[in-house]
């Protein structure tokens, strides 16, 4: 097997024991932690965040333990923020739908995924605001696809937009038109 093959599988045991304990897609998380740091434990980015999830520090005060450079404190803390982003998205009837709207919230602050689902809402003619919505029966709408919603994502974040879209798209393993 070569180097760089075993590398990338390195983190394995430890994302399937994580992934498992948090409800998650093992799979999933490896592509995320793969996006987020290349596998590298070390690895610190431009804006300061550290290890092989990528915690900005005052995120890890919220969900590490120990040191991000850590690999399991890492991926433990990553599998615990994902399964928490996961039921901030209730509104998302369905679970691939709804993965992609956490992923987007821990690339793009959930605060961000929040507002874009705002816009994305009052756009499709639904209540922008999430208490209106459901003070209005929850209705279905498109708003609540990825595709539909994402469209809306500039408006908030701007150019970094395009950055939280791709991450997704890598991520879930597919390029959406």
């Amino acid at each position: 097997m070569p180097a760089s093959s075993s590398n990338r599988d390195r983190y394995d045991e430890l994302l399937k024991r994580y992934a498992d304990e948090y409800g998650l897609d093992w799979r999933l998380l490896k592509r995320q932690m793969l996006a987020e740091s290349g596998g590298n434990a070390r690895a610190v980015s431009p804006r300061g965040a550290k290890g092989l999830m990528q915690f900005m520090p005052g995120a890890w005060r919220e969900w590490g333990q120990g040191d991000p450079f850590d690999p399991e404190a890492s991926i433990r803390a990553g599998a615990a923020y994902m399964k928490f982003l996961l039921s901030r998205f209730e509104e998302i009837p369905d679970d691939r739908e709804r993965y992609k709207f956490a992923l987007a919230a821990y690339n793009a602050g959930r605060a961000n995924i929040n507002r874009c689902l705002e816009y994305a809402r009052q756009a499709t003619g639904a209540p922008s605001s999430f208490e209106e919505w459901v003070k209005a029966g929850k209705p279905p709408g498109p708003w609540q696809e990825w595709k539909v919603a994402r469209e809306f994502l500039s408006m908030v974040t701007g150019r970094n937009a395009a950055v939280t879209i791709r991450y997704v798209e890598q991520i879930m393993g597919e390029e959406e038109e």
